[in-house]
C-alpha cells in the first residue's frame, strides 16, 4: 500500500503547505495529511531563537489526558552530549530523517534529550517513528515526528526518504511564512509609529481613529489620519492615503503628514488654501512620483450644541454624515485632483456641514469600500447601507463593527476618522 502513495503524497503535501493561511495553518494542513494517508499520529515543534521549542501542531487518531497538545513546551533541546542517540539529536545532525524503529521505553535514555524524545513517543504510544528535521540552508529550525502505534504496520527504511523530502519542502515554505509575519509585524509596527498616539478634542466635539493594516501583504502601506488645534483654537482635521504599498509609500505619508501640519499652523486659512499650497510645496521639492488623495478641514463652534465642518477634498472618496437618527448621506462638493497630479489647477471652494448633537461625521480611506474588480459606487452604497444599520452603536463600537463588517478580509489598509458630537445622553451601549 505505500508504495504507491509517495507521488500522491508529495503532489498533496505541496498543495496543502503552499494553500496559505499562514505558516501554522500549513503545517496543521500537512500533519492532517500525513495523518489521513501515513502516520497514526503527527507532532510538529518549532525552536525559537534561544534554541528553546513550542509544539505548535499536534494531531492523532485517538487523544487522551496525556496526549500532548499544540502550544505546550516541547523540551526538545535540554543539553545533551554531541554522541545522543535521541531521534531529535540525530536527526538535526545529520540534517536528514532518522528511522526509531523500535521504540524504547523512556528510561532506557541515555541523555536529558533523548529521555524528552522517548516520553513524547511513549505519550503517543508509538511502535515505530520517523523525525525529520525542518532545515533551511544548514539552519535547523524544527522537527516533524510522525508516528504509527501498530506492530503489524511499523514504519521502516522504506518510508524515511519519502518524509525527508517532505520536511524538506515544508520547511522552505514555513521558513519563508515565518520571515514573511516577522516583516509584516515590523511593518505594521512603522505605520502605527506614523500616525498620531492621541487626538485632540473641542468638547463636545470627540474624534475618534481606527487604522487596520492590509492582511494580504507584508508591505507597509501609505494611509493616515491627523488632526491639531490650530492657534486660532479651530481644530483642523485630515485623512488621505499615498499611492503604494511599501516604505517608500510610507515614507511619503510622513512627509505629507508633517508637510500638511506645518502648512495650516504656519498659515492658517480656508482647507482649499492650505491644500493647494501642500500641493505647490510638493511641486517646488520637485516631487515628481508622489501622489496622494486627502481631505483636509477645520471644525468650528456654532453654537453650544452644533460645530460648522468645512473639507477640502483631494481626490478622496466622500464623507459620510451619519445623523443622530441614522439616515446616514453622503456629502459632495470641495472636490480637487488628487495631490501630485497637477499643482497649478485651483481648487474649488471648501464644502461645509453642520453637525448637530448626536451626529457623526465619518472619514475613511478606500481600503474599506473597495473590491477588485467592482465599481466604486457599490462600495459607497454598502457604506450608506452598513451605517444605517449599525448607527445606534456606541462611536467606537461602530467603527469597529463597520471595519469588521465592510473590509473583512483586510485586502488594503484601513484608515477611519470620526467626528462625533456628542449629546448630553450618549448612544448607549
Amino acid at each position: 500500500m505505500d508504495a504507491a502513495i509517495p507521488i500522491r503524497l508529495l503532489a498533496d503535501v505541496t498543495k496543502a503547505i503552499t494553500a496559505g493561511g499562514g505558516w501554522e495553518g500549513s503545517l496543521r494542513r500537512l500533519a492532517e495529511l500525513l495523518v489521513e494517508e501515513l502516520a497514526d499520529w503527527c507532532v510538529v515543534d518549532l525552536l525559537d531563537e534561544r534554541g528553546q521549542a513550542r509544539r505548535v501542531v499536534v494531531v492523532g487518531h485517538a487523544s487522551g489526558p496525556d496526549s500532548p497538545h499544540p502550544g505546550e513546551p516541547s523540551n526538545l533541546l535540554p543539553a545533551w552530549p554531541e554522541v545522543s542517540t535521541a531521534p531529535l539529536a540525530q536527526a538535526l545532525r545529520r540534517r536528514a530523517a532518522v528511522l526509531v524503529s523500535d521504540v524504547p521505553p523512556p528510561e532506557n535514555a541515555t541523555d536529558p534529550l533523548e529521555y524528552a524524545q522517548l516520553e513524547l513517543l511513549a505519550r503517543l504510544g508509538a511502535h515505530t517513528a520517523i523525525a525529520a528535521p525542518l532545515d533551511v540552508g544548514g539552519r535547523p529550525f524544527g522537527v516533524i515526528i510522525v508516528t504509527r502505534t501498530a506492530a503489524d504496520r511499523p514504519f521502516t527504511q522504506a518510508q524515511v526518504p519519502l518524509m525527508e523530502s517532505i520536511a524538506r519542502q515544508s520547511a522552505l515554505v514555513v521558513d519563508h511564512a515565518r520571515l514573511y509575519g516577522q516583516q509584516r509585524e515590523i511593518a505594521t509596527y512603522l505605520q502605527r509609529s506614523l500616525l498620531p498616539e492621541f487626538l485632540p478634542t473641542l468638547p463636545p466635539l470627540h474624534l475618534i481613529a481606527r487604522y487596520t493594516p492590509a492582511r494580504t501583504h507584508a508591505e507597509v502601506g501609505g494611509d493616515w489620519y491627523d488632526a491639531l488645534v490650530l492657534p486660532d483654537g479651530t481644530l483642523a482635521f485630515t485623512i488621505g492615503d499615498v499611492i503604494g504599498h511599501d516604505l517608500r509609500a510610507t515614507a511619503r505619508m510622513s512627509q505629507l503628514r508633517h508637510m500638511l501640519r506645518a502648512l495650516a499652523l504656519d498659515r492658517p486659512g480656508p482647507p482649499e488654501d492650505v491644500v493647494c499650497r501642500l500641493d505647490q510645496a510638493l511641486d517646488n521639492l520637485h516631487e515628481p512620483d508622489v501622489m496622494a488623495t486627502l481631505i483636509f478641514g477645520v471644525a468650528r463652534t456654532l453654537d453650544a450644541a452644533s460645530f460648522v465642518l468645512a473639507w477640502s477634498n483631494a481626490g478622496h472618496p466622500p464623507p459620510l454624515l451619519i445623523p443622530a437618527d441614522g439616515q446616514a448621506r453622503f456629502v459632495a462638493g470641495g472636490h480637487g485632483l488628487p495631490i501630485g497630479v497637477d499643482a497649478s489647477v485651483s481648487r474649488e471652494e471648501a464644502a461645509s456641514v453642520t453637525i448637530a448633537a448626536g451626529d457623526l461625521f465619518l472619514l475613511y480611506t478606500d481600503g474599506l469600500i473597495e473590491r477588485p474588480g467592482e465599481d466604486l459606487s457599490l462600495g459607497l452604497e454598502r457604506l450608506g447601507r452598513a451605517a444605517r444599520d449599525l448607527h445606534a452603536l456606541p462611536p467606537e463600537r461602530f467603527l469597529d463593527d463597520l471595519t469588521e463588517l465592510l473590509a473583512p478580509t483586510r485586502g488594503d489598509d484601513v484608515a477611519l476618522l470620526a467626528l462625533y458630537n456628542a449629546p448630553t445622553s450618549p448612544r448607549h451601549d
